[in-house]
């Protein structure tokens, strides 16, 4: 969700535009009384009109913990589903599934080093000149918050290096550097709503490293001109690389995101009226007015009748 439709104020990236004609903000986020995240009026018209849309399921997915992701308010109908920890936690109606989180801890207990080894790691090689703070995310993966104009730029390199033969990727985004579990993923709790609510596409999005698993098992994606992947120079066959950067590019997101899912309910309307045509009785297609599984924010969304329906993800 941050730097793909939520925007702090740093990230913004709003110095080509003259201050009489700069977007209207809404705030979306506050914390500690003060505002934090924001989208442009547009786009929260959009996430709104995305949340309640009858052919989708927006699903909204973040490696934010369940705490720094509840204080985000989106437009729109509260979704069903969330994604937090980077997968860790799956929150239906606003709680966490704990069946999900305790097969999440099994498979990292086998498959990683555990979290205790890479933070003491990551206090010893990291230098107090840089390191402003450091943070335990649920007790899944850790985070330092750095002064990066201090930092050595082949420190998070050399940290990848390290933690990679761990089962453990290493990711920086803007001044909090990321240690996380390979295992810990976005895409496998988005695949368990998908199973859950029958969904047949699903769309994401992204500007992260953590968020390439999450593209690339979309059927369609799109990212942002700014970020990790964009300074990358990443891609692959189905996902657009947007050149908007910053709030400008959410809006470009959803926008995409609605078109593609408009786009699945004509089609759908038109299959289900050929086929009332044929048989003399309407079918239900993906997103039409027979399509069943409504949407959440940011992930898969199904449709019940004769297809599945169309899915906005994170």
């Amino acid at each position: 969700m941050d730097r793909t439709l939520i925007y702090s104020a740093a990230a913004l990236a709003l110095d080509d535009v003259p201050d009489a004609r700069a977007p209207r903000l809404l705030t979306v986020e506050a914390y500690q009384a003060r505002p934090q995240s924001y989208v442009t009026e547009t786009a929260a018209g959009l996430i709104a009109r995305l949340a309640a849309h009858p052919g989708a399921l927006f699903v909204p997915t973040t490696t934010r913990t369940r705490e720094q992701y509840l204080r985000i308010r989106l437009p729109g109908p509260a979704p069903r589903y969330a994604i937090c920890a980077n997968g860790g936690h799956l929150l239906v109606e606003g709680a966490t599934d704990e069946e999900w989180h305790a097969g999440v801890r099994r498979r990292l207990a086998a498959d990683c080093a555990p979290l205790a080894e890479v933070k003491a790691h990551l206090a010893r090689s990291a230098d107090a000149a840089w390191l402003l703070k450091e943070r335990d995310a649920e007790g899944l993966f850790a985070y330092l918050v750095v002064e990066r104009a201090l930092m050595p730029e082949s420190w998070p390199e050399e940290l990848a290096d390290w933690a990679a033969p761990l089962g453990w990727t290493v990711s920086l985004q803007g001044r909090k550097l990321y240690a996380v579990p390979r295992p810990l993923t976005k895409s496998a709790a988005v695949a368990e709503i998908a199973r859950r609510v029958g969904a047949g596409t699903v769309l994401s999005a992204g500007d992260s490293l953590l968020d390439t698993d999450l593209l690339l098992a979309a059927d369609r994606g799109w990212r942002p001109g700014h970020g990790e992947l964009a300074a990358a120079g990443w891609g692959a066959p189905h996902v657009t690389a947007l050149s908007d950067r910053g709030v400008r590019a959410g809006e470009r997101i959803l926008g995409a995101f609605l078109e593609a899912v408009d786009g699945a309910a004509q089609d759908g309307a038109q299959d289900g009226a050929r086929g009332a045509g044929r048989n003399g009785a309407r079918v239900g297609a993906p997103g039409g007015a027979q399509g069943a599984a409504r949407g959440s924010a940011g992930d898969p969304a199904g449709a019940a009748g004769s297809a599945p329906r169309p899915r906005a993800a994170r």
